[in-house]
């Protein structure tokens, strides 16, 4: 129970002045130091009490955290240790407890004291969810998205192998034109092709609310539910793009045997040269729009380190509007944007904590898209509303090579 600024004055004054009497009585040479603070002051009373203190200027600091007026016996608390707060409001709970409380007190209506008025005070309260926003997504909108109009969907592809390895690039499938003499037969050439497989997996949740909430909430909760379950729906496939190891679900990158790979060249970091020799080995025909994928405490990592030249390897513009107020941040390293996806990519140190890639070329199937079902007849015996979220995808890296993870393996291990 909150007590007011003027009872627990009193309380602890009327405490003090009794302790000081107290001491007057087992030291009867000396003389009241409510009368003559002059000849025994609160310092000396605390030292005589056992009260560890220190001295600055007047006030007088206790070890617990209460401070004192040292010329003000009769009212000497400038601060309260946690202890004596908890004393003092225990103390006027226990008062009004048992009913020693005056008639003056009694009478006095108040908000702190539910049954002299508080009750009259209802609580304010606000209407609003308070929830941070988290991440926009990273894949979904910068990958080739699919409609599909039943669980697979197949498409042919051209077998290019795009590696940067000096004599492992075709381009073209395996077409090979030669530099023939007149009259010399030609070589014959072909191009290969392969086949690309989209297969819808769901992901799906289910929950249940009482109708009593639905009905009494000063929130909208259906409002409220379907706007939560939409972005985490959304926040668990986008992540699957990342990590998802293919059965039942997507094929992420990070897992995707057939992506290009680099060894870090110092074991649970990322260095200058890690993200030189990525650099090195995406095909330059997927620079034009490649983006580094990684979390903050990889852009920490590569914060100060520097180039061959001295320049810095992470590189970070800030936009201002008027005045000078910050607009946002833009990060670039080797002249590739670097997109924020904590959670999604792995902990440094670990394979796929950094990756360098064309997001356009990982296809997604979209089957259905998020969906929100409600019934208030599978529950209905039980007073509920039932809630199914359900959505049906796949993904996968359409061209492995238009993608590079950086691997656990150490360089020369």
């Amino acid at each position: 129970m909150e007590i007011t600024k003027e009872e627990l004055k009193q309380i602890i004054d009327d405490a003090v002045k009794t302790q000081l009497e107290a001491i007057r009585k087992d030291n009867p040479g000396q003389q009241d130091p409510t009368v003559a603070q002059s000849t025994t002051d609160l310092g000396t009373i605390m030292s005589q009490m056992g009260i560890q203190f220190n001295t600055i200027g007047n006030l007088l600091y206790t070890d617990k955290g209460s401070i004192l007026d040292n010329k003000n016996s009769l009212a000497p608390w400038v601060k309260l240790s946690p202890e004596m707060e908890r004393f003092a409001k225990g103390t006027i709970e226990l008062i009004r407890t048992r009913g020693a409380i005056t008639e003056a007190v009694q009478k006095q209506l108040q908000e702190n004291a539910d049954p002299l008025g508080g009750y009259l005070v209802p609580e304010e309260f606000s209407a609003t969810m308070v929830q941070y926003d988290t991440a926009p997504a990273v894949i979904w909108p910068r990958a080739t998205i699919w409609s599909m109009n039943s669980d697979k969907l197949g498409m042919p592809k051209l077998a290019q192998r795009a590696d940067k390895d000096a004599t492992d690039w075709d381009h073209f499938a395996g077409v090979v034109f030669t530099w023939t003499q007149e009259g010399v037969g030609k070589t014959p050439t072909h191009p290969g092709f392969e086949f690309l497989e989209l297969v819808a997996h769901e992901l799906s949740g289910f929950t249940a609310v009482t109708d009593i909430l639905l009905e009494d909430s000063s929130l909208n909760i259906m409002n409220f539910l379907t706007g939560l379950f939409r972005r985490a729906w959304i926040w668990f496939t986008d992540k699957s793009f990342f990590r998802g190891n293919g059965s039942r679900q997507p094929l992420g990158i990070i897992p995707d045997p057939a992506v290009l790979t680099v060894n870090r060249a110092v074991a649970a970091t990322v260095t200058y040269a890690d993200v030189l020799a990525m650099d090195t080995k995406l095909p330059s025909v997927f620079d034009q729009g490649a983006i580094w994928l990684c979390s903050k405490d990889v852009m920490n990592a590569l914060r100060g380190q520097v180039d061959a030249v001295g320049q810095p390897v992470l590189q970070q513009f800030y936009h201002t509007g008027p005045g000078g107020i910050g607009m946002g941040q833009v990060n670039m390293m080797l002249g590739h944007p670097i997109v924020m996806a904590d959670q999604k990519t792995q902990v440094l140190g670990v394979r796929g904590d950094i990756i360098l890639c064309n997001p356009i070329w990982y296809y997604i199937g979209d089957r259905k898209r998020f969906v929100m079902d409600i019934s208030k007849d599978f529950l209905f015996q039980s007073n509920q509303t039932a809630i199914r979220v359900t959505g049906r995808l796949d993904g996968q890296c359409a061209i492995p090579e238009a993608f590079c993870v950086l691997d656990v393996v150490t360089a020369g291990s």
